[in-house]
Order: C-alpha cells, then sequence, then structure tokens
C-alpha cells in the first residue's frame, strides 16, 4: 500500500482542475448499472459481482481524481436504460451493435445515433434527444429512411416501426427505433441514409418540432438459423386457431411466426355492431422463465373481414441455453370501436386458450 502511495505522489497532476459536468443521461447509465445487479438475469453471480465493483470503483474515481472523469468508460450501455420496459428484449444487443456516435444538432435539439444491429429480422437504432425544452413524454425522430438495398420493395407495406422510449428528465430523452423486416428482402448487408426532418411526440402528434438531423451507416447481418415447422406446432379452440410457422434464432433475439384464424362474429358473440379479436401472446419455458416481446400484431381480425387469415410476429430474446421447451399461451380481446378515430375498448376480459408446445432442439 505505501509503495502504491508513493506511485500515486509522483503523478504530475495539475489540482487546480474543475470537476467536469457529467450529463444526467450518463449518471442514469451508471445508476441503472449498479441496479441491473441486483434483478435477475442470466449472467452469473461473479460475473455480476465483477461489474458491481467496476462501477463503484469508477464513481470513487470520479470524485478523487475529477479531471479524470471524462476519461472513464461509461458503465453500461443505452439498450440497458429500457430493461424495466415491457418490451426489453435487448440483453444481447450490446454485444453485437455497430458504434455510429454520430451527433447532430439543429433548432436547439440534438440528436444522437450512438449505436446500431442488424439481425436480419431488425434494424434497431439506439439513439439520444436533448433539446433546450421539452419535448413532451415520448418524442421520436421522424422522416424519409432509406435504405439502398430494399429499393421500393418496402416503401409502402411489408414493414413495421416500433419505439421504446425512456426519458431521462425534462429535456433528454433515450429511444429505440426498431424497424421490423415483415415480408420483404433481408439482405446481408444495409447501407442507410436517415433524412431525420421532425420530432414528433408519439403522445400528442400536433407536438412537432422541425429541423435536419440526417445520418448515414452500414450495418452487416448477424448469423441467423431458421427452422420451419408443419401445422402441429399450434392451440386450436371452437373458432380459433393458432399455429406456429416458422422460428428464426440470430445470436441477439428469436422471432416467432404465427398464422391466426379467428371468427370474430362467433367470438363475440355479436351479430350487429362491429367488433374485433386481437391475439396477444404470453412466452414461457419449461425453466420457469417469463420472455418479453414485441409483438406485431398483422392486421388483426375484425367482422369488416369474414375468414380472414391473420399473420402475425413476435419477437423476444436468445431463450435460456438449459431451456428445452417453449410454452406459448394466446390471450384473446374481444374489442368494439368508442369514436370516429378508431379507438378501441375491450368488451370483456380477454381470455387465453390452449397453450402452445414448442420444442426447442439444441
Amino acid at each position: 500500500m505505501k509503495k502504491l502511495y508513493k506511485q500515486f505522489t509522483k503523478l504530475n497532476i495539475e489540482m487546480d482542475i474543475q470537476p467536469m459536468e457529467v450529463s444526467d443521461l450518463e449518471k442514469e447509465r451508471v445508476k441503472r448499472a449498479v441496479m441491473k445487479g441486483k434483478k435477475k438475469n442470466h449472467f452469473s453471480r461473479n460475473m455480476s459481482v465483477a461489474v458491481a465493483f467496476f462501477v463503484a470503483s469508477s464513481i470513487t474515481l470520479s470524485f478523487t481524481f475529477p479531471t479524470f472523469a471524462a476519461k472513464l468508460p461509461v458503465i453500461g450501455n443505452i439498450f440497458e436504460l429500457f430493461i424495466d420496459d415491457e418490451k426489453y428484449v435487448f440483453e444481447k444487443y450490446d454485444t453485437y451493435s455497430t458504434e455510429i456516435g454520430v451527433t447532430k444538432e439543429s433548432n436547439g435539439i440534438s440528436v444522437t445515433v450512438t449505436d446500431a444491429v442488424y439481425d436480419g429480422e431488425n434494424i434497431t437504432v439506439a439513439y439520444t434527444i436533448k433539446s433546450e425544452q421539452d419535448l413532451g413524454e415520448r418524442p421520436v425522430l421522424m422522416g424519409e429512411w432509406v435504405v439502398d438495398e430494399f429499393k421500393n420493395m418496402y416503401k409502402d407495406s411489408g414493414y413495421f416501426n416500433s419505439y421504446v422510449i425512456e426519458k431521462i428528465n425534462d429535456n433528454e430523452y433515450a429511444v429505440l427505433y426498431i424497424y421490423e423486416l415483415i415480408d420483404g428482402p433481408k439482405p446481408d448487408e444495409v447501407h442507410i441514409t436517415w433524412h431525420g426532418n421532425n420530432i414528433l411526440n408519439l403522445n400528442n402528434v400536433n407536438n412537432t418540432f422541425h429541423g435536419d438531423w440526417s445520418f448515414q451507416f452500414s450495418l452487416n447481418a448477424l448469423e441467423s438459423e431458421t427452422q420451419k415447422f408443419d401445422d402441429s406446432i399450434k392451440s386450436e379452440e371452437k373458432d380459433i386457431k393458432v399455429v406456429v410457422t416458422k422460428m428464426t434464432e440470430t445470436p441477439i433475439s428469436t422471432t416467432l411466426y404465427l398464422s391466426e384464424y379467428a371468427d370474430v362474429r362467433k367470438i363475440a358473440k355479436e351479430d350487429e355492431e362491429w367488433r374485433g379479436v386481437l391475439i396477444e401472446y404470453l412466452v414461457s419455458d419449461n425453466l420457469g422463465n417469463e420472455y418479453k416481446t414485441i409483438h406485431y400484431n398483422g392486421t388483426g381480425h375484425s367482422t369488416d373481414f369474414k375468414n380472414h387469415v391473420n399473420y402475425s410476429r413476435i419477437t423476444t430474446t436468445v431463450f435460456h441455453e438449459e431451456a428445452t421447451t417453449l410454452t406459448i399461451t394466446p390471450v384473446v380481446g374481444v374489442y368494439k370501436m368508442i369514436d370516429n378515430n378508431g379507438s378501441l375498448e375491450l368488451v370483456k376480459e380477454p381470455y387465453t386458450i390452449e397453450t402452445i408446445q414448442l420444442p426447442l432442439n439444441k
């Protein structure tokens, strides 16, 4: 210890230096990285202890030697900011993501694209928004999204946009933008140009901030493996049939494709008024692990269509390596329309039907 102390005293450090300011986002990253160690996860206990120790050491160093703080790596990653979200399926993303690290500022609003990853099923982009004013609860960057390899194949259909948003403070936000490739080409490499031209609050579409935030980056697809199934992997009850048609696994995600048939009139037990049916899914394994999901509902089911087959998709994380069976539980909800804007309301409490048992080949 004395030897170490002597080495510190010999360091040529200018002591009249003020600590550098750390943003709330960086503070939140460190805080959540520490708290994550208290949550149940698939990492080993020793690894969790090591990470927690390194976080604590880094915080101590930032107080003792404030000039070093800016040079220390931020513990954790932007994906971990969303760990409490019901759509959090991003445990593995940081390991395989491409660092972008580009900031564009326009009209007092800075947008920083930090990371992106493409697994052949989805393109996921992590970014932050920082402003001099409150942008609302759920602001996202909007604008033309051009992928050279897609040409016009995804121009009007075949894709779906999902967002996961975390408000860090009144003026700072973190966003995950998931561009879901539902039906169309999935090339080995994508060259993306994002012509961001406005910040839109998803909770209030009239709350829009215009500007110019354009980004360009390229991503390589991760390796993937797809299994196709016959119609034996299914849940079938009176007036409803759900079939798992295929499963695609990548190093960061698992995507399940389903076909759904529902006789809405018989399910709703009404012949006159408009009714709709949406089927959600609970996913767990034989070890008791429950998995969060991002669900693409497809067109759903309604009395506007008769004998309609809907194609939906579930994206979740990588399954536990020791799991041998997946249990998928369909949850059926019956809805009515309550206004001219298409707002829906449940007619009765959602109910489950027969579970689907999917063997996991190891």
